[in-house]
């Protein structure tokens, strides 16, 4: 299921491995480098083991909702899934906008445990959230 899969990638691309953050932002401009700033913050929270900013501040509404209908705590997830990530590495290579959505493709993790995934964001007014992860 996307959920599980969107938690995954938390715990597979976010957990510092020692090493700086690499700032992906600086690589775009305009709403691309809004959205590249969303997965940075997303970054930023694994890195600080603070799920509440993800849950209150990076998933969209119908994400959360997803995830209260599957029986699943959003902050009791993203805890989890920070507590199994081996590195909270994630680089933004690409961003593509159409209208209101947004996909970033991104490497997550190091190494060995790199793997390649794009989230699709959607935009909340003013501000873009992370909505769901394409395989």
């Amino acid at each position: 299921m996307r959920t599980a899969a969107l938690l995954s990638l938390l715990a597979l691309g976010i957990a510092g491995c020692g090493g700086a953050a690499r700032d992906s932002t600086k690589d775009f401009a305009g709403e691309k480098q809004k959205v590249a700033a969303v997965v940075e913050e997303l970054e930023k929270a694994a890195r600080a083991d603070d799920p509440g900013t993800v849950c209150t501040k990076l998933f969209t509404d119908a994400r959360l909702a997803i995830l209260k209908e599957q029986g699943t705590n959003c902050k009791t997830g993203v805890k989890d899934s920070f507590k199994d990530a081996d590195s909270f590495d994630i680089a933004v290579d690409d961003v593509t906008i159409t209208g209101t959505s947004a996909q970033a493709k991104i490497t997550a993790g190091t190494g060995s445990k790199k793997k390649t995934e794009t989230l699709v964001l959607k935009r909340d007014g003013v501000v873009w959230k992370v909505d769901s992860l394409q395989g």
